[in-house]
């Protein structure tokens, strides 16, 4: 530590300028790339895992819900009102959906403006095995990860 307190000291006035200006510019980046930007980075990883642990355990819970009802016996909603049943089911798992007048009997046109994937797929496939098939389905990329859905249902036989 001495053999740099007398190099420095040896330095003209200027160069002693200088290489503090360069210690603290080297100070600053370091604390910028090698400190902060990793923690940042850390904590947006954090919450995308979080999100996407979120959205298993809704895929988890949702299929764990399908097998204890097909446990429970035969469903009776194949004579039930396709419109009653889909906007049932889609407003307990939290979708809007705005649907269209020019659908056929036992048919029903709908759109979702921002649904995600897997819970709109996850929920798809329970109303197949509630007797409604699946016509038509468009999705469109949307924000925030989300997915815009135009999809035709119609009542199937049981």
């Amino acid at each position: 530590m001495a053999a740099i307190r007398l190099w420095f000291a040896a330095l003209t006035r200027r160069e002693q300028r200088l290489v503090g200006v360069a210690g603290t510019l080297t100070a600053f980046l370091v604390a910028i790339f090698g400190i902060f930007l990793p923690v940042l980075s850390t904590i947006d990883q954090a919450k995308i895992d979080h999100d996407e642990a979120v959205q298993r355990h809704g895929r988890i819970i949702a299929t764990v819900d399908a097998a204890q009802q097909q446990e429970t016996g035969p469903r009776s909603t194949a004579t039930a009102d396709i419109d009653l049943l889909i906007t049932q089911s889609a407003a307990e798992k939290g979708f809007d959906l705005i649907k269209s007048g020019n659908s056929a009997p036992g048919q029903v046109s709908f759109r979702i403006d921002q649904a995600r994937a897997p819970a709109l797929l996850v929920w798809l496939t329970e109303l197949e095995g509630q007797n409604v098939a699946v016509r038509s389905v468009a999705l469109r990329p949307g924000a925030n990860s989300t997915v815009t859905v135009d999809a035709q249902l119609q009542m199937s036989a049981p």
